[in-house]
């Protein structure tokens, strides 16, 4: 796994940082079982939908060969803009204090579709899936934690940034591709 494939799989845990800032802000005190509970899906979902990404990938990358450093540069694009535009938006968090299954699966399919899109991107770059499946896994779940204690302490807006930021470098990574091929 390259430096670009591992900054992929770790920027799409922001997604995971941002949703658990915004659960621990509306906490008092940090909650370690309901901070595990929602690693543990976010990091599964991340990872597997990923994993999804590159099986389907797989499938077209030889169909679009020709234009694949197009497609990946758009859906990285893609990607970016959109958790540059959720990280802008004014709305008040979503109950996201509720951790029963049925909010937990849904904050965790939420957070996990750009991973399903960028896995998809992963077979157009030449790349492997399974170490940048368990890295965005192992990152979705630290990011998580870590979101859930900092939202708790702080009860601060951090997460929204950190969304823009994972969003700034999933842009950089998109256009780093497709000069390369266009310059090669």
């Amino acid at each position: 796994m390259n430096v670009f494939t591992a900054a992929i799989a770790i920027s799409l845990a922001f997604d995971c940082f941002s949703v658990a800032i915004g659960s621990g802000t509306l906490r008092e005190k940090f909650n370690t079982l309901a901070s595990l509970r929602m690693a543990s899906s976010f990091g599964l979902f991340q990872g597997g939908m990923l994993l999804a990404g590159w099986n389907l990938g797989t499938k077209l990358v030889n169909i679009i060969g020709e234009f694949d450093h197009w497609v990946a540069f758009l859906i990285l694009l893609a990607i970016g803009v959109h958790m540059i535009y959720e990280a802008t938006k004014l709305c008040k968090e979503e109950n996201r204090s509720s951790l029963a299954w049925p909010v937990l699966i849904t904050l965790s399919i939420a957070t996990s579709i750009d991973a399903l899109a960028a896995g998809f991107s992963l077979p157009l770059m030449g790349e492997g899936i399974l170490m940048a499946a368990l890295t965005a896994g192992f990152a979705s779940f630290i990011l998580t934690i870590a979101g859930n204690y900092i939202g708790s302490r702080s009860r601060s807006t951090v997460g929204k940034k950190a969304e823009a930021f994972g969003g700034a470098v999933l842009i950089m990574i998109g256009f780093k591709i497709l000069l390369e091929h266009l310059l090669s």
